[in-house]
């Protein structure tokens, strides 16, 4: 006589509850509770990032090299002025930074903005003209202030960079500013020199003077806020 088969068994709905492993799944509850609720986040987000975030990230990766570059043609400027035996200009790195963090605070202000540099050596500026080109700036050059007010009459500017001192006349950049001003023009007038003379100060009816790129970074960045009505950024 065969042996008689086992009795088979039915798990039943108590015998499944207890079986379950409920002591994983409790503990693996708030992670799965985080991960839904930051699904739940992007996706009520998505539509403003999509619209705002997305179309920006490459024009900000891209500026940040531009700032790099900035800062390069910085050096190179005054690498320059230290062969220059009267130019003698020293800029802290801590100034470096400084405004180039402002630059990157308002690059919406100066993308598309416009200098008209005059100068009858612009290749002593190239350094410099490359460092505004570099913030999506506009560059274009006379080389006198006849030069100047033909350039104003045909086209936008938002400013006018200016030497003092050309060729043998060391006063012809405050000269082209009482031209600039005699013709109508109330544009800011910024004095970019090799010599500052601390006695003398700010020439009437200019912007600002300096002779340092940093500082003429600055002025410009001044220049572009107030036309764009932003509120002042400090420097420090």
């Amino acid at each position: 006589m065969s042996a008689a088969a086992p009795a088979a068994h039915t798990m039943t709905p108590a015998d499944a509850a207890a079986a379950f492993p409920w002591d994983g799944l409790i503990a693996a509850a708030p992670g799965i509770l985080w991960v839904v609720l930051a699904t739940g986040i992007y996706i009520s987000l998505y539509p403003t990032i999509r619209r705002q975030v997305l179309p920006n990230l490459g024009k900000f990766s891209a500026f940040g090299i531009s700032l790099s570059v900035v800062r390069s043609n910085m050096d190179r400027a005054l690498k320059l002025a230290s062969k220059s035996p009267q130019w003698k200009v020293e800029v802290p790195e801590q100034d470096k930074e400084q405004v180039l963090q402002r630059a990157r605070r308002n690059f919406d202000l100066m993308e598309g903005g416009r200098i008209l540099w005059v100068d009858d050596r612009p290749e002593n500026n190239t350094n410099e003209s490359c460092m505004f080109q570099q913030c999506r700036m506009d560059v274009a050059w006379s080389s006198n202030g006849e030069e100047m007010l033909e350039a104003l009459a045909a086209g936008r500017y938002d400013l006018v960079i200016s030497d003092i001192a050309r060729g043998t006349d060391s006063t012809a950049g405050l000269q082209s500013l009482k031209q600039l001003r005699a013709a109508g023009h109330r544009l800011p007038v910024i004095f970019y020199i090799g010599v500052i003379d601390p006695q003398r100060g700010i020439p009437p009816g200019a912007f600002g003077i300096t002779n340092r790129p940093d500082e003429l970074l600055h002025l410009v960045l001044d220049v572009m806020e107030r036309k764009g009505c932003a509120p002042p950024q400090s420097r420090r």
